[in-house]
């Protein structure tokens, strides 16, 4: 799941940007009292085929390790208009390095590097189902999805399988994903709401599963540039860790806390996954009135609250591919530790 989360990390560093535009909305969701549990597995839960087991391992792991370069639209549901971008992947000397670059509109690209090959997220171990080594009761995949094979499909000229992730609460959204047979890319992906309204998707139109590295190398770099640590977490963890000076008192169930960031020296960013979705918290000091609310571009939805702590005012922001309930849960339950 490389290119959405790429797209979404222009969003995610960049929590100010949702400070215009603000649709402001009073929130009705009692807070959870301190202590409840966050992470109890669901009931519901279908036992998870074998199949959908080998999709998701190797949409886990494979893509890692491959060089690849491909070209993909992507659209969402506030701009009707198609967006054209190239990723491009490669290893080196054990070490991952991608380049999205937008091809529509001035130049510019979005770099990631510094995760070695071999190193797996948390995100990674969930979506693998390997939660026994983190000594916790977390949900599985199959507590939190139903999932379900649609049957084959083609997409860029490669034999792909189409896969549909339900989500079996309603703190999630619905996900179709058609993966490469061979190397577990997201070769197209649809992102829905609770009433089936697609709010994001792209799609690969070409793959090139061999490019040239040192032409890759030897491509200037565009006029715009940004870029970012690509390991957000620790390596392989074995056991799951709580954030430094934060609490989050709730959290939907089968999401675990990834790491935590200083963006701009003055910002926490405390980051979660479920393996499928994600979502981060922005704590900022603040001055002055604070705007609450609601924004959303996408998939991506921004929710803005505050938080007085020890005599403090803080701003919070919850950003990620999650449902205007779930974020304005999360932001009534953050605390000081």
């Amino acid at each position: 799941m490389l290119t959405p989360f790429l797209i979404r990390a222009f969003l995610l560093l960049s929590p100010s940007i949702f400070s215009l535009n603000l649709q402001a909305q009073d929130s009705n969701i009692p807070a959870s009292a301190p202590g409840t549990d966050r992470s109890a597995p669901t009931s519901t839960g279908v036992t998870q085929s074998p199949e959908v087991l080998r999709l998701l391992q190797k949409m886990a792991s494979i893509p890692h390790t491959l060089n690849y370069q491909g070209s993909f639209t992507y659209q969402h549901k506030d701009n009707p208009s198609l967006q054209s971008f190239r990723i491009i992947h490669w290893v080196e000397d054990g070490i991952e390095h991608e380049r999205l670059q937008h091809l529509n509109g001035p130049e510019r690209e979005f770099l990631r590097s510094g995760k070695e090959i071999g190193c797996e997220s948390l995100g990674d171990q969930l979506l693998q189902g390997k939660i026994s080594q983190l000594g916790v009761n977390i949900a599985r995949m199959d507590q939190l999805y139903r999932f379900e094979i649609r049957g084959p499909e083609r997409v860029a000229g490669r034999d792909a399988t189409a896969l549909l992730a339900l989500p079996l609460d309603e703190y999630r959204h619905s996900s179709l994903l058609t993966i490469d047979n061979e190397t577990g890319l997201v070769l197209k992906s649809w992102l829905v709401d609770e009433s089936a309204r697609p709010l994001e998707r792209y799609q690969f139109i070409d793959l090139d599963l061999s490019p040239d590295l040192a032409s890759i190398q030897q491509q200037p770099a565009a006029r715009i540039q940004r870029s970012t640590n690509a390991q957000l977490g620790d390596c392989n963890p074995s056991k799951l860790k709580q954030p430094e000076h934060w609490q989050l008192a709730w959290v939907p169930a089968g999401f675990a806390f990834v790491g935590q960031r200083q963006v701009r020296e003055q910002i926490d960013m405390l980051m979660y996954t479920d393996g499928l979705t994600t979502f981060s918290v922005f704590i900022e000091a603040a001055t002055g009135a604070i705007p609450e609310g609601v924004a959303q571009r996408g998939a991506t939805l921004a929710v803005m609250d505050s938080l007085t702590h020890q005599g403090k005012r803080y701003r919070i922001t919850v950003v990620g591919e999650i449902p205007v309930i779930t974020a304005q849960k999360i932001a009534q339950n953050i605390g000081g530790l």
